[in-house]
């Protein structure tokens, strides 16, 4: 199937990373995900969540995308095709990222673990339960 899809924000990263980094830099960083108001009501149930899966778009990607990368751009790593790897150097440009839920204040997602820099268009969010309803259960019994 081909042809053109049209996806919209439904938020912004308001983080204190400005500049692309290397993604190690990221690992311990808070920030937050400004949900925009037409999709507030969204959140709903979402502070019951552990983790989630944020979505997002590498949005500063302007150049044509190589098929074959170095992990984690790391030349002295062999090459690999870019499905198998987390480059943010993408056909689709298409970012996604397991974060650690800390807090849920209104219209902000307070988060810890999202490899993106502050003014990244966020695209969908989900519980991390929904790669794997066992997850959810697993959790459920350690509270």
């Amino acid at each position: 199937m081909s042809g053109l899809w049209e996806i919209s924000p439904i938020g912004k990263v308001l983080s204190p990373i400005k500049e692309p980094v290397k993604p190690d830099l990221f690992q311990n960083v808070r920030c937050s995900v400004e949900i925009y108001p037409e999709f507030k009501e969204g959140l709903l149930g979402l502070e019951e969540e552990k983790e989630v899966l944020v979505m997002f778009l590498f949005h500063l990607n302007i150049e044509i995308s190589p098929l074959l990368v170095h992990p984690r751009g790391d030349i002295s790593r062999p090459l690999r095709g870019v499905f198998a790897t987390c480059s943010p150097t993408r056909p689709n440009s298409i970012g996604t990222n397991r974060c650690r839920l800390i807090a849920l204040r209104n219209s902000y997602i307070d988060l810890i673990g999202l490899e993106a820099i502050d003014g990244t268009p966020v695209i969908d969010i989900k519980p991390f339960s929904c790669l794997d309803p066992r997850y959810d259960a697993e959790v459920k019994d350690l509270i």
